[in-house]
């Protein structure tokens, strides 16, 4: 089932994103190995990623429009430059609309409950990148 734009911006749409303002620093380093299958998780995980809400990839049974597909990523992204880009989109394109996921400075709109806190731990952005890797 596709998703479109105008239903991720409404309802669990703007709730997420505005969890994801809360999202360390713009070029953070792997801290251990990244796990595939857990990053698939936090990928599709309401209370993890949720980058289906945005973005397709292969097998998923709900696939937003918002972002570009991902399949194939692996392929033309190195790991790096997907941690780049999931940590805190901005710093690689400020117009992004995804939001930062492990950037926790010079937010707004951040749920007080949230400050200082990424949406993704740094184990959960390494799973993520090794999800996208494998996407070839």
């Amino acid at each position: 089932m596709a998703i479109s734009g105008r239903d991720v911006l409404a309802g669990a749409g703007t709730a997420l994103l505005a969890a994801a303002c809360s999202g360390t620093p713009s070029n953070p380093s792997p801290a251990t190995a990244g796990d595939p299958t857990r990053g698939r998780e936090v990928f599709l995980a309401r209370d993890g990623g949720f980058c289906v809400l945005c973005h397709d990839v292969p097998g998923a049974a709900l696939a937003g429009d918002v972002g570009p597909s991902l399949a194939g990523v692996g392929a033309r992204l190195t790991p790096q430059q997907l941690r780049e880009r999931i940590a805190d989109m901005s710093a690689v394109n400020p117009d992004a609309a995804m939001p930062s996921f492990h950037r926790t400075e010079g937010l707004q709109r951040v749920d007080p409950r949230r400050l200082g806190q990424p949406v993704l731990n740094d184990q959960q952005l390494e799973d993520v990148v090794a999800y996208l890797a494998s996407l070839k």
